[in-house]
């Protein structure tokens, strides 16, 4: 005799395990910070600013070469959390939307012809190759990354460039520059050879995800920290015969960044998700929910709509009713101001804007 199943009681349906996390705002935090960093370097008023907020032309580290290594270290954290990077579908289509709308973003700030897609681009890019990566299986991965590092600096600084017949790190002399030429693009931080060193940026944070995922709270700070202090020693240690440069995205730079970015990670995990500390850092933590709209904002509106005319004119006025250094600091300032009330919308109806 067939009988019918019996209806599931409320009990089995329980029985179904199911994972229950706290959000990790101290994240947040972090990806906002990065966020208010990039607004200010990149629509500083004038050049009265400090030089700390201008990038280092050649070998050097300002804070303003901080800023992108730490959002894409905390892009790395948010992948052991994600379900969407489980999926290879999933994740082709971040790349390409990341793609396109580089694409536009370049488009609109330079004009129809432009070959590029930018920092976006540059995110994508790094996330594909972190993500092969991830695809090694995870006794690998760590190895496999120390290897390719090891690989980059020895090219670097033992292989001599194609057509220059010798080792170089010049401006137009490096396998940097001979890479994106080979290409067919211009020479440029956010060009493809620095995808590959940049993804293992992302795997840093890739690591300091699965530390944060195993060990949220207290447990987790010592493992993070620690590991970021040893890392800006080997990458200050490698920096005296591999110098930091974040143009090519030298190991060197890798490492200090990178270290950087882990002890920054451990400062706002501490802060928010250990001690509870909300309001005083809510404003970030509004920007890093958001972070796409906050840059594509920023790009489209302060630096492809303002920058030729509003801009200049609004940073005159401030020079002359204030001070030339004043103005450098207050453009920026209120750039962040608008982009916060933007996302600040955003949080107050419930809405997070993902690629």
């Amino acid at each position: 005799m067939v009988t019918a199943p019996a209806a599931p009681t409320t009990r089995s349906v329980e029985a179904v395990p199911r994972e229950t996390r706290t959000r990790l705002r101290g994240v947040d935090v972090a990806r906002g910070l990065a966020v208010v960093g990039m607004l200010f370097v990149d629509n500083r008023g004038n050049e009265a600013i400090t030089r700390q907020l201008v990038h280092e032309d050649w070998n050097g580290l300002h804070f303003a070469d901080l800023v992108f290594p730490v959002f894409l270290l905390i892009v790395g954290v948010s992948i052991p959390f994600s379900t969407r990077a489980q999926r290879p579908r999933a994740v082709l289509w971040r790349v390409a939307k990341l793609a396109a709308l580089g694409f536009v973003i370049v488009t609109a700030k330079y004009g129809w012809g432009t070959v590029g897609v930018g920092v976006l681009g540059h995110i994508a890019g790094a996330y594909l190759l972190c993500w092969l990566l991830l695809r090694l299986p995870q006794r690998l991965q760590l190895p496999v990354a120390v290897g390719l590092l090891t690989a980059i600096g020895v090219l670097l600084l033992r292989v001599p460039v194609p057509g220059a017949g010798r080792v170089a790190l010049d401006h137009d002399v490096s396998w940097a520059s001979w890479l994106d030429q080979t290409v067919g693009l211009s020479f440029g931080a956010e060009s493809p050879h620095s995808y590959l060193p940049s993804a293992l940026t992302v795997f840093v944070g890739v690591l300091a995800g699965r530390v944060l995922r195993a060990h949220p709270g207290r447990e987790a700070l010592p493992r993070l920290a620690w590991p970021g202090v040893g890392l800006v020693g080997a990458g200050l240690l490698l920096a005296t015969v591999l110098p930091l440069n974040k143009q090519i995205w030298t190991p060197s730079y890798v490492l200090v960044t990178g270290g950087i970015g882990l002890l920054v990670l451990a400062t706002t995990h501490w802060l928010v998700d250990v001690r509870g500390v909300r309001r005083p850092v809510r404003p970030a933590e509004v920007l890093g929910l958001n972070a796409i709209v906050a840059f594509a904002v920023s790009e489209l509106l302060f630096r492809a709509v303002l920058s030729h005319g509003v801009q200049p004119a609004v940073v005159g006025w401030l020079s002359g009713a204030l001070a030339p250094v004043a103005a450098a600091y207050l453009y920026p300032a209120a750039t962040v101001a608008v982009v916060w009330a933007v996302c600040a919308l955003l949080a107050r109806r419930g809405i997070v804007v993902r690629i």
